[in-house]
């Protein structure tokens, strides 16, 4: 098998027949094996009705239902379980992506010998408010890797890559978090990107408040990592403080009780903050092991 083509759906019934046939036209002019695999992610229209519908009409369709709404990410996860391609592709149900575009994204992976390619839109179609957010939380991300949230639902990457992440464990799935675990070959490809064809956005702003937090406590130790050196300063600086009150109380005149006072508030704060520091570290260790974040991973043997 060339290819598998994966497309996680959710209440796309008024335009998930369009998708599957747009791409499916492009896909069978580049004269290649193929199989889509459709997730249906606890979808509360007809989707699945739909895609029982393709199945039928077109071969190579495979539909997997899932009991309830996982998320986007986690039938993402499913999808590549039941996948054989050489090659996986990922797109939305909605025709946000132009799938014209996927011979872009494939060449340019082969050419550049990369493990993941993104296609990356040209300009955001998003409200100001949203785009303003976004920007700031993939800015807070790039701090520990410089490729961390920039990419989009529209990949191409290898067998290779897939078959590490399909290794992991547990309900916390971010696939192009934990790509990052394994490979830094990662190519971008500017597309224009469409309209949604969605008559509602999947991800409202709770949603993604809720998304960008379990994001970042599984992929990124950022929050800690600023407790942590947060804690270290104020430790010090609260320690120099102290100090220069107790020489203060030496050799001028200080109202009684304020330097005592002043110590003992200062030394406290400087040693929960410091403690507040080393627990930070303790739980950055334990989240990268909860997480089953590997040590290493095998490109190739000879």
């Amino acid at each position: 098998m060339d290819f598998s083509i994966i497309i996680p759906v959710f209440n796309s019934e008024s335009c998930l027949q369009k998708t599957v046939d747009k791409i499916y036209a492009v896909i069978e002019k580049l004269n290649i094996s193929f199989e889509f695999i459709l997730i249906d992610d606890g979808s509360r229209d007809n989707s699945w009705e739909i895609i029982k519908k393709i199945r039928i009409e077109k071969a190579n369709i495979n539909g997997i239902r899932l009991s309830k709404n996982y998320g986007q990410h986690n039938a993402l996860l499913c999808g590549l379980a039941a996948s054989k391609g050489n090659y996986i592709i990922t797109i939305d149900d909605d025709l946000e992506q132009d799938p014209d575009d996927i011979s872009k994204l494939y060449e340019f992976l082969i050419n550049g010998n990369y493990d993941l390619v993104y296609g990356t839109p040209i300009h955001s179609k998003k409200g100001l408010t949203r785009s303003i957010l976004t920007f700031l939380y993939k800015r807070a991300l790039r701090v520990e890797n410089k490729n961390s949230g920039k990419g989009s639902s529209f990949r191409v990457f290898t067998a290779a890559l897939k078959n590490n992440l399909i290794q992991h464990k547990g309900a916390l799935f971010f696939l192009d978090e934990i790509a990052l675990w394994y490979t830094d070959k990662i190519g971008f490809v500017t597309i224009e990107f469409n309209t949604s064809q969605k008559k509602t956005s999947a991800y409202g702003y709770s949603s993604l408040f809720d998304l960008s937090l379990r994001v970042l406590s599984l992929s990124s130790t950022l929050p800690l990592r600023l407790v942590r050196v947060i804690g270290f300063y104020i430790f010090g600086i609260s320690i120099f403080l102290g100090s220069y009150l107790i020489f203060k109380k030496l050799n001028d005149d200080v109202p009684m009780g304020y330097t005592s006072l002043m110590v003992a508030i200062l030394f406290s704060t400087g040693i929960i903050t410091a403690s507040l520091g080393v627990i930070g570290e303790y739980v950055g260790n334990l989240i990268a092991l909860s997480n089953n974040k590997p040590s290493y991973a095998i490109k190739e043997k000879i």
